[in-house]
């Protein structure tokens, strides 16, 4: 009888008509039952590979584990210590939703290139889960991004020889066009604001002169603002999360978090002169009800609701689009005041380092991406200087011999 190769073992349907397969690693012998043969094959395959070290396998000694089994261990281990509660959130959103259903019954050492970029090509034209349709790009960037995360560690714990996720090609990220209001909607919105019942409604006001995104606007606490120096700090952002504690029965929890959406998002906002004084008005409005009533906004937020309790970023975008139908505005979602704040800025004269530091981007270099076009009349009227120059150059020498004559 011939000899079994590493990894071979035997292969046999039970009486239940489960698949079972018998293995030998370092001497001792080992079983796994599968509901599938189909199953059980893979599984020895994936064995014979990390024995013989073939394909993506670092060799003898590695776990042979699934994507799914591996992207779990990750999830725990390794990401949900060191990132934030909402990057942890959409990680495992991602994997729950696209990685594990599609290729989280592959064994990790058997993967190759082709299956990734076949993954990502799968997802970018069937991806929705919501509707017909595939993932966006941006949305396939995250997804690379996290997979190579992940299998980047698979690689450095010795799981696989290399990331293969290096290999996969993408669609290019289009950047979409941006809802900036004009000025006559920005004005009419000023207004619709200040005539709105609810006295937080002022917070879409503050929004336009400092460009704080929803979740900063929304965790924003006076102990964070200094009136006399007229400055507030960003360090906090709350919003709605997947709920991952067992002992809460909600799906969905609303947080607030003292870390921000990049380190480069906890950053300092001054405040114009004229903002500052219908802050301190505002805030005035606000002690005067914690005067009358003790419990009111406990927490001390800036912004909260009439009965002292904070908003979550759902329900002041509720107030946020009474404010744009009382203004007659069409098709203006809560992010285009930063970038109506952004483009204001910029017209105004204001350089892009200084703007990217307001607007807590990484570099100035995403700023220019996104608010670059808002430049064109600035980058006009800065070459419209150089005008003079050319004027005292326009004389050649033989012309001014000319003149003298």
């Amino acid at each position: 009888m011939a000899r079994r190769t590493k990894g071979e073992g035997s292969l046999y349907q039970a009486a239940d008509k489960s698949w079972v397969f018998q293995y030998r690693v370092d001497g001792q012998r080992k079983t796994k039952r599968f509901k599938r043969k189909s199953d059980a094959k893979a599984f020895q395959e994936a064995l014979s590979a990390q024995m013989t070290g073939e394909q993506n396998s670092p060799g003898q000694g590695a776990d042979v584990i699934t994507v799914g089994e591996w992207m779990d261990r990750w999830l725990e281990s390794y990401a949900k210590p060191t990132v934030k509660l909402s990057t942890f959130c959409s990680y495992e959103q991602l994997t729950r939703s696209h990685i594990k259903p599609q290729i989280g019954t592959l064994y990790l050492n058997t993967l190759r290139v082709d299956n990734m970029q076949d993954f990502f090509n799968e997802r970018r034209e069937h991806g929705n889960v919501k509707a017909a349709g595939g993932l966006s790009p941006k949305t396939l960037t995250n997804l690379r991004n996290l997979l190579h995360l992940a299998l980047d560690q698979a690689v450095k714990n010795k799981l696989l020889k290399e990331n293969p996720i290096e290999g996969v090609r993408l669609p290019k990220n289009v950047q979409r066009e941006m809802r900036v209001l004009s000025r006559d909607e920005q004005d009419r919105l000023i207004k619709a604001a200040r005539q709105a019942p609810e006295p937080a409604a002022f917070g879409i006001i503050f929004d336009l002169f400092t460009g704080l995104r929803l979740g900063e606007l929304c965790g924003l606490r006076w102990q964070n603002v200094d009136m006399e120096q007229g400055i507030f700090r960003v360090c906090e952002t709350r919003n709605r999360l997947p709920n991952h504690d067992d002992s809460i029965a909600a799906s969905t929890s609303v947080k607030t978090v003292s870390s921000t959406k990049t380190d480069h998002s906890r950053r300092t906002v001054y405040l114009l002169d004229e903002l500052l004084e219908d802050l301190a008005y505002y805030k005035e409005i606000q002690d005067s009800i914690t005067a009358e009533y003790s419990g009111y906004n406990r927490e001390g937020y800036v912004f909260c609701q009439e009965n002292g309790q904070p908003y979550e970023p759902r329900t002041y975008q509720d107030l946020f689009k009474r404010c744009v139908r009382q203004a007659g505005i069409k098709d203006a979602n809560f992010h285009a005041l930063r970038h109506t704040f952004a483009t204001r800025s910029l017209e105004a004269g204001m350089d892009v380092v200084t703007l990217s530091r307001l607007l807590g981007h990484a570099n100035p270099s995403i700023t220019m991406d996104k608010y670059g076009h808002a430049l064109d009349d600035h980058k006009r009227a800065s070459v419209g200087k150089l005008g003079g120059i050319y004027a005292g150059a326009k004389k050649t020498p033989a012309a001014k011999k000319r003149d003298e004559r």
